[in-house]
C-alpha cells in the first residue's frame, strides 16, 4: 500500500512539473517590420495614454457646452435680498450664455483640443519610427554577431595552421599567442553583442506593448535594391514635409486659441468666464484675465500680443527644424546610394585577397601569418560595413517616410476614434 502511495505522488509531481514548465516557457511570437507599426499604434502604453488625454480634452468641450445652460443656485438667489449687487452672479448661473467670454472659452477649448490631437499624432509617429528603427538595428546587430562568429572560426582555423608551423619551426610561438589574444577579444565582443541584442529585444517588446511572458522573433527582412535607386532633392519634398508636420500645425491651433484669449480680455467688463480651457489650457495660464473693468486691461493686451509673437517665432523654429532634418536625411540617403557600389567592390576585393593567400598556403608557399590575419580582418570589416549600409539606408528611408508622413505614417491613428465609439 505504501509503495502505491509513493508511486501516485511521483506521477502527480511529474505531471505538475510538466505543466509548470509549459506555463513558465515564454510564448514565441514572430514579428515582421510591417507588424511593428500596427502593434505600436494599438498596444503601446505611451500612445494609448496620450490618446486618453486627447479623448479627455474632447469630452471637456462637451462639458463646456453644457455649462452654457442655465443652473439654479438657490443660495445665490436668496443672497440678492441681502446684497443686490450679487445679481450679476445670479445672471452667470441662470444665463451663462449671456457672458461673451464663455463663448470665447469654448472656441479656445476646441482649438486646444486640435492642438493636443496634433501633438498626439507627432508622438504616435515618433513611437512608430523609434520601434521600427530598433527593429532594423536589431537585424543589423544580429548580422554583426554572425560576422563575429565567422571571424572566430577563421581565426581558429588559422591558429591550427600557425601551431603546426610552430611545431616545425616555421613560425614563432608569439604568432600563435597573438592569434589567441584576438580570438579571446572576439569572444568578448560576442558576449557583449548577445547582451545588447537581448536588451534591444526587451525594449522593442515593451514599445509594442507586449507582456514580459512573450518572446519575439524577428522575421527575415528583404534588403533594398540599390540598383534602381536614384538620388533625391530635398527641395522637391520641402513643402510636403512642412505641410504634413503636426509639430507645425500644432502652433496654428495655439495661435487660434490665443486669438480668443485676447478677445476675452477685450470683453472682460461683461464678466470673466469660469469655464475650463480643457486639458491643454495650461499653456496660457500665465496670461492674466481680470473680471470687470480694469486699468490693467491695456497691459494684458500687450502681454497677449507678445505671446503671439513668441508662438509665431516658435512656429518659424519648428518649420526650420523640419527643413533642416529633411535636408540631412536626404543627404544621408544619397550618401548611402553613392557608397553602396564602393562597399560591394570592397567585399569582392578583400575576399579575393584572402582566397589568394589561402591558395598559396595550400600549395606550400611561404605566407606571413599576420598577412592572413590582416586579410581576414579586412574582409570581415568590409562585409560588416556592407551589411551596415543596407540597414542604415532602411532606417533613413523610414525617417524620410516619417517626416513626409508617407506609408505607415500616412495612416490615421485610430486609437482616439476607438475611444469615442465606446
Amino acid at each position: 500500500m505504501k509503495s502505491i502511495v509513493v508511486f501516485v505522488c511521483l506521477v502527480v509531481t511529474i505531471i505538475s512539473n510538466t505543466f509548470a514548465d509549459k506555463n513558465l516557457q515564454p510564448k514565441l511570437v514572430p514579428i515582421t517590420l510591417e507588424e511593428v507599426a500596427q502593434k505600436v499604434s494599438t498596444q503601446s502604453y505611451l500612445v494609448r495614454e496620450n490618446a486618453l488625454r486627447v479623448y479627455q480634452s474632447k469630452q471637456k468641450i462637451a462639458v463646456a457646452r453644457s455649462n452654457l445652460l442655465p443652473k439654479l443656485n438657490l443660495w445665490r438667489i436668496i443672497g440678492i435680498v441681502y446684497n443686490p449687487l450679487s445679481i450679476r452672479d445670479v445672471i452667470e448661473d441662470v444665463a451663462p450664455f449671456l457672458v461673451p467670454n464663455n463663448w470665447f472659452r469654448i472656441k479656445e477649448e476646441k482649438a486646444l483640443y486640435f492642438a493636443q490631437r496634433e501633438g498626439y499624432r507627432a508622438l504616435w509617429a515618433n513611437e512608430i519610427m523609434t520601434a521600427k528603427a530598433l527593429f532594423l538595428h536589431l537585424m543589423m546587430d544580429k548580422a554583426l554577431l554572425d560576422q563575429i562568429l565567422k571571424g572566430q572560426e577563421e581565426l581558429k582555423q588559422l591558429l591550427i595552421v600557425i601551431e603546426t608551423k610552430v611545431l616545425f619551426g616555421g613560425a614563432s610561438p608569439n604568432d600563435s599567442r597573438e592569434i589567441e589574444v584576438r580570438i579571446l577579444g572576439l569572444q568578448e565582443d560576442q558576449r557583449s553583442m548577445e547582451v545588447l541584442i537581448a536588451e534591444e529585444m526587451s525594449l522593442l517588446s515593451y514599445l509594442m506593448g507586449l507582456g514580459s511572458d512573450i518572446e519575439i522573433q524577428l522575421a527575415p527582412l528583404s534588403k533594398p535594391d540599390f540598383s534602381n535607386l536614384k538620388p533625391l532633392e530635398a527641395k522637391e519634398f520641402e513643402w510636403r514635409a512642412v505641410d504634413s508636420s503636426p509639430e507645425v500645425r500644432q502652433y496654428d491651433y495655439l495661435l487660434k486659441a490665443l486669438n480668443d484669449i485676447r478677445k476675452e480680455t477685450t470683453f472682460s467688463f461683461f464678466g470673466a468666464s469660469n469655464l475650463s480651457r480643457g486639458a491643454g489650457g495650461g499653456v496660457f495660464d500665465h496670461i492674466p484675465l481680470e473680471d470687470g473693468i480694469s486699468l490693467g486691461a491695456p497691459a494684458i493686451q500687450k502681454i497677449g500680443k507678445a505671446e503671439k509673437q513668441i508662438l509665431e517665432l516658435q512656429k518659424m523654429g519648428a518649420v526650420e527644424t523640419v527643413k533642416r532634418n529633411l535636408k540631412l536625411l536626404v543627404g544621408n540617403y544619397n550618401l548611402d546610394i553613392e557608397n553602396y557600389k564602393n562597399l560591394k567592390k570592397r567585399v569582392t576585393l578583400t575576399k579575393k585577397i584572402l582566397d589568394h593567400l589561402y591558395e598559396k598556403l595550400n600549395f606550400g608557399e611561404e605566407v606571413e601569418p599576420f598577412s592572413l590575419v590582416e586579410a581576414s580582418r579586412n574582409h570581415i570589416q568590409a562585409e560588416t560595413a556592407f551589411y551596415a549600409i543596407q540597414f542604415r539606408f532602411l532606417v533613413n528611408e523610414d525617417k524620410l517616410n516619417r517626416i513626409l508622413f508617407y506609408k505607415d505614417y500616412s495612416k490615421k491613428p485610430n486609437e482616439i476614434d476607438k475611444l469615442e465609439e465606446k
